[in-house]
């Protein structure tokens, strides 16, 4: 066979690339048009075009973009931290023992998880990918929506990739070893499961909240979220049903505010257009008798809160002097210690308080904290029982309420007028300016891209008596 000169070789790799492509798509149209039940604004009958009309509709959208939050992802990932390396080829990824992001033992497992998980996806070394669930005893729902998240966002890009007949390596995504009654019921009731394969299971003893998307770009974007607003305090209050409890009508006014306000935080304060919100109870016997576990998930991916105070732009310039006014404080009492309590720690912190927002009007920051005294008062008391719990995640903040310090209010009185407002300083003295608690407020070393507040409150039964006002702090009651 006479030499052949590399221009003509790669004349024809380019077309064996182009036959190879033309192949993909008319499969694609096949599966699409012809064999397949069209579905979608893309697969309408009535819009059904011939193979060369398919053909040019997508020559100009050959390259598939990532999703904002993949990207977004993507630029955090010096933050995030590279994946723990692992062979090549090594296509089993295992979930592990407690699969959460609020449980501090279990934190870096989880986080070192995600990381994997994002860049199996991403990077595609694999064609298929095996979740073995054989160590995993407990998943909380704060950890598994975030995986549930990534997975939606990849399965819509794959699917993209597919209609515009981009080739892909990554295939196939199959659980393994999934034996754990426990896991089985969150997988099939919130999870993946749920959401992909469309499984609707239900169980007796489970009452599910399913993962709630709300995007502010939709002109109808208020509406939608006064529907999640009304479908989670609904949900809060059959939770409390099922455990023979009742909130009085004043509790559950509050309550919807308090929601409502974390949800319009969780989307205004976001890098990305989403918000995400999600919920899982269960019936758990504990000590000879049955308690509710109920967990409640709002977070959002974007700017930390940090990284929202920091910012140049950031509007509510007066309350970021203040923050580096204390920062000043802490510096010079040295209170700042490296991996363990940090400036953005400090500042995620004071921005928890009551009246400290971004925003230019004060009255907006009011959410975060009246939502950890609403939720969390919805066990009945403000106690500390070693099961209750919530866990505020923003970049490396992790901060810890579970009733063993009490949130209390103050009184400043200004132009003869006095204001009352709810702070959490997480220390005896119940001052701000003092050093709160590492146990309760640290710093960690691992990053979530974004902001998270995970609850999970034990309702025990027997006790129908009306719960607390949530709007009633822990110093009135005190008084």
């Amino acid at each position: 066979m006479p030499h052949q000169p590399h221009q003509f070789k790669r004349r024809e790799s380019r077309r064996r690339k182009r036959r190879g492509r033309h192949r993909r798509l008319r499969s694609v149209y096949y599966r699409l048009y012809i064999h397949g039940q069209p579905r979608g604004r893309h697969h309408k009958r009535n819009n059904r075009q011939t193979f060369y009309q398919y053909l040019n509709s997508i020559r100009s959208k050959t390259f598939v973009k990532h999703s904002e939050i993949i990207e977004f992802w993507v630029s955090r990932q010096a933050k995030i931290g590279p994946s723990p390396r692992t062979k090549p080829t090594d296509n089993v990824l295992r979930v592990p023992a407690v699969f959460s992001l609020s449980n501090e033992v279990h934190q870096a497992e989880s986080f070192q998880f995600m990381r994997r998980l994002f860049d199996i996806l991403y990077n595609q070394r694999v064609t298929n990918l095996r979740i073995d669930y054989e160590r995993c005893e407990q998943i909380d729902i704060d950890a598994q929506v975030c995986m549930d998240v990534l997975l939606r966002e990849f399965i819509r890009y794959f699917k993209d990739c597919d209609l515009h007949g981009v080739k892909r390596t990554f295939r196939v995504i199959n659980p393994v070893s999934l034996n754990n009654e426990a896991i089985a019921k969150v997988l099939f009731s919130v999870g993946w499961f749920n959401l992909f394969n469309k499984i609707d299971l239900s169980f007796p003893d489970v009452l599910p909240h399913r993962l709630q998307i709300g995007d502010r770009r939709h002109q109808n974007s208020s509406e939608r979220r006064d529907i999640e607003i009304t479908k989670t305090v609904d949900y809060v209050v059959n939770c409390l049903n099922r455990m023979g409890k009742r909130l009085t009508k004043e509790a559950e006014t509050q309550l919807y505010k308090v929601v409502g306000e974390v949800l319009i935080n969780a989307s205004e304060h976001a890098t990305t257009n989403y918000r995400y919100s999600i919920g899982y109870f269960q019936e758990q016997p504990h000590d000879e008798e049955v308690l509710g576990i109920l967990q409640l998930v709002i977070m959002n991916f974007g700017d930390t809160i940090y990284e929202k105070f920091k910012d140049p732009d950031c509007p509510n310039q007066d309350v970021v002097k203040r923050m580096q006014r204390l920062s000043e404080t802490y510096t010079r009492k040295k209170w700042f210690f490296n991996a363990e309590f940090e400036e953005e720690t400090l500042w995620t912190l004071y921005a928890l308080q009551e009246g400290v927002t971004s925003h230019k009007n004060w009255r907006r920051g009011n959410g975060s904290i009246r939502f950890i005294d609403s939720f969390f008062g919805l066990k009945g008391d403000m106690e500390f029982d070693n099961l209750s719990s919530m866990t505020v995640l923003s970049g490396n903040t992790r901060i810890i309420f579970d009733g063993t310090y009490q949130i209390e209010t103050k009184e400043i009185t200004k132009d003869g007028k006095t204001q009352r407002f709810k702070v959490m300083p997480f220390n005896r003295l119940g001052d701000i300016e003092e050093q709160p608690d590492k146990k309760f407020v640290k710093f960690v070393p691992d990053y979530f891209p974004g902001t998270m507040i995970s609850a999970k409150i034990c309702i025990k039964p027997g006790n129908t008596a009306p719960i607390q006002q949530p709007n009633t702090s822990s110093h009135d009651r005190n008084n």
